[in-house]
């Protein structure tokens, strides 16, 4: 693959992330966080078998070796979706979006502990000089107050803190992932073990959605799924 063409790949996934991150700030005003992380997950399944078919590669998808990494790493994925998706329902996508770059700064003090991978101290100075950026963002979130908007605020920034630590978890597990198992089962199981992380929440109250709150929960699904895929 050429660079230009890396380049513009990722830049369709980023495009279908804002809309995704849009359309689940919209929704998450109103439906339970459960709700919408299964149409995230449950419906990204559809464009990600079509498209691996079409390739040709998806009974490779369906080949897994390391079952039990699948699920380790599927259960920080559901832990990182559901404090994203509760950050995004409390906080400005702005807001929300700029607190999930403190993820990377995880990523490489785990890969660091659990990969045994060589971080040299100018990494070290870097990740320390990130996440105190990221505190001097959030220090006016975490004002106090006890009035019930900033308990919100407080709460949306606080899940956004523990989505990016999930999501460095399951970044680093990918990573040893990686190692023997496809790129194709890995996102077709991470939607999978998603999906059922959020169907186990029926029970404590779904929402009928009207029409056009289900196109977009359908939306979210698609847009997540071609967005992993690109």
């Amino acid at each position: 693959m050429n660079l230009a063409k890396a380049v513009f790949l990722k830049l369709i996934a980023a495009f279908l992330f804002a809309l995704m991150s849009t359309l689940v700030r919209w929704v998450g005003l109103r439906y339970p966080v459960g709700q919408v992380v299964f149409f995230r997950s449950a419906f990204a399944v559809v464009p990600v078998v079509i498209i691996y078919a079409w390739r040709r590669e998806l009974m490779a998808a369906i080949r897994i070796g390391r079952p039990w990494r699948h699920l380790g790493r599927g259960l920080t994925a559901v832990g990182a979706m559901f404090c994203n998706f509760s950050s995004l329902a409390r906080l400005p996508v702005v807001d929300a979006t700029a607190i999930q770059y403190v993820s990377p700064l995880f990523t490489v003090a785990l890969s660091a502990i659990f990969l045994k991978e060589r971080v040299r101290i100018y990494r070290w100075s870097a990740v320390i000089v990130g996440f105190a950026g990221v505190l001097v963002m959030l220090s006016p979130n975490f004002d106090i107050d006890r009035s019930a908007a900033n308990a919100i605020v407080v709460a949306g920034a606080t899940f956004g803190l523990v989505g990016a630590f999930f999501s460095a978890c399951s970044t680093v597990q990918t990573r040893s992932l990686a190692k023997s198992e496809t790129t194709s089962s890995i996102v077709l199981y991470f939607s999978i073990i998603c999906a059922i992380g959020g169907l186990v929440t029926l029970p404590f109250g779904w929402l009928v959605p009207s029409w056009d709150e289900l196109a977009a929960l359908v939306a979210i699904g698609i847009f997540g799924g071609l967005a992993h895929i690109f």
